[in-house]
């Protein structure tokens, strides 16, 4: 098996373990932009409306999500799983993790958000985890003082 491929079954893992503990069918399982940039060959897997019209390569996306981690007034980046193969189903091995969504922990107004992501190409800027339920997902760190978080969402 591929270092790529093992790193796609162990990200899987993290999301269908959320699955288990997350009961509450809105509330998406989030990774690190780590467990899903490295080593992913799927472009289709972030935005895909809008992959390869538009939205920069996988490699660029990860490195402006990175810049925006390292602000000061950022916690954390997280990516939302919107839907995920199975890791032991063969027809599925050429298939990664899918995201619309990116949650960006900050103190940051949605404003300034907006506009260190704007090469992303956000449809819209939001405020509220997992499908606007404000269900904080398990893997989630707790929201440091002076922290929220502000959605990124791609149609």
């Amino acid at each position: 098996m591929s270092l790529a491929l093992e790193h796609r079954n162990s990200v899987i893992a993290k999301i269908m373990a959320q699955y288990d503990a997350d009961s509450d069918t809105a509330v998406l399982p989030v990774v690190s932009i780590e467990d899903f940039f490295e080593h992913n060959w799927d472009e289709s897997s972030l935005a895909p409306n809008i992959a390869g019209s538009g939205r920069p390569p996988l490699a660029e996306c990860y490195r402006i999500l990175r810049e925006i981690r390292e602000r000061p007034t950022v916690q954390d980046v997280l990516i939302a799983i919107h839907e995920s193969p199975y890791a032991d189903e063969p027809e599925d091995e050429d298939i990664w993790p899918d995201s619309d969504t990116i949650y960006v922990l900050t103190s940051a107004t949605d404003d300034e958000v907006a506009e260190w992501a704007s090469p992303l190409m956000p449809t819209e800027i939001g405020s509220k985890w997992s499908c606007n339920t404000d269900k904080k997902p398990s893997a989630a760190p707790e929201l440091m003082p002076g922290m929220r978080v502000v959605v990124l969402w791609w149609d």
